[in-house]
Formats: C-alpha cells, structure tokens, sequence
C-alpha cells in the first residue's frame, strides 16, 4: 500500500509537470501531495508500530515491577504537635 501511494504521487507529480493543461495540472499537484502526504503518514506509522513495545505486561514483568516497589513498614515516627499558641 505504501509503494502504492508512493508511485501515485510520482505518476501525479509527472503528470502536472508534463501536462499544458491548468486543469490537469492542478488535478497532478493535488493528487501527489495528497498521496505524498498520505504515503509518508503510513511510512511513519510502520515505523512507529515496528519499534514500539506491546501493550500488554507478561506476567513476569509485572513480577519485576512489583519487586521495584517498596515494601510497607510501620508508620514513620513523628514528633506531637507543640502546644505554643
């Protein structure tokens, strides 16, 4: 798909610079940027998806993280409020 949008936007851009027509011309701009556009957002995508972490936690990382946590103790000690009004 992504070649395939390549390739639209190269036939597109061809087709504005070779043509004598306004018309054509502005149906090739708009047409290869259009696609252009489109086919680097899918290029970004396929990187993104291709590098990034599954969104689901084995249970073997939950196990790490939990080791990470500090263990609860007793309430830490604190002095009484002072009595100077």
């Amino acid at each position: 798909m992504v070649w395939g949008l390549a390739l639209v936007s190269l036939v597109a851009f061809v087709l504005a610079f070779t043509s004598h027509s306004p018309g054509w011309m502005a149906l090739g701009i708009l047409a290869g940027f259009v696609s252009g556009i489109a086919a680097a957002l899918v290029f970004i995508d396929r990187h993104v998806r291709a590098s990034s972490r599954p969104e689901h936690m084995t249970e073997r990382e939950f196990e790490a993280l939990r080791s990470t946590l500090r263990k609860p103790g007793p309430a830490p000690r604190q002095l009484p409020p002072s009595d100077n009004r």
